[in-house]
């Protein structure tokens, strides 16, 4: 009954014991600085920054209330604030041998590893930074131009063909107009002035 209540609640404790990190990439310029944030859910004893890759070694241990450890080769070059549950560690004056995956690992009944932080230090920036205002005048402001320049064109047609229209149904309708002759008849002149002559009869 015990071993069948401890694998119900199993899920639940380890839904309660997780670690967060951020960011999970990032790249630096060499002698730049880094921020690394570990979150934790759970009882905490003290949490680790370690280096997982290319080699594998503790950056820093920190604990509430105790004087942290660091590494002998960051030694001068990190700095934290906040609490264990809520760390964010600093690494300054980045080398290129500085580039690898860091891992916030809470230290619980056991150790509890988070999604790492893969660093990437460079001594200059990448060729897609380099070209991201040509990528931009390339991608958008290019196109952009291309259909603003085809609208005003199409506009400028559009308006020749009105006029062209106006000018066709004017010169047809003066084709279509025929000329009207309105004859007047003087009237006065086709009378017979005649005198009225009375009957002799009445």
């Amino acid at each position: 009954m015990v071993g069948l209540l401890g694998l119900l609640l199993f899920p639940l404790l380890q839904a309660n014991r997780e670690v967060c990190q951020s960011p999970l990439r990032t790249i630096a310029l060499e002698g730049d600085s880094v921020n690394i944030t570990c979150s934790t859910l759970g009882t905490l004893r003290g949490i680790y920054l370690k280096q997982t890759w290319p080699s594998i070694s503790d950056v820093i241990y920190y604990e509430d209330g105790l004087e942290p450890t660091v590494d002998p080769r960051f030694q001068g070059r990190i700095a934290y604030s906040g609490l264990q549950s809520n760390l964010t560690i600093s690494l300054y004056h980045l080398q290129l041998a500085d580039t690898g995956n860091y891992t916030c690992v809470a230290i619980m009944d056991d150790e509890i590893f988070g999604p790492g932080t893969l660093v990437m230090v460079t001594d200059q920036l990448p060729q897609a930074a380099n070209t991201c205002q040509e990528s931009w005048l390339i991608h958008f402001a290019f196109p952009t131009a291309l259909a603003v320049g085809f609208f005003l064109v199409g506009l400028g047609l559009g308006a020749v063909c009105m006029l062209k229209r106006t000018q066709i149904q004017k010169l047809c309708c003066a084709k279509d107009k025929s000329p009207v002759y309105v004859i007047y008849e003087d009237m006065s002149h086709s009378r017979c002035n005649t005198m009225s002559i009375p009957n002799q009869y009445q």
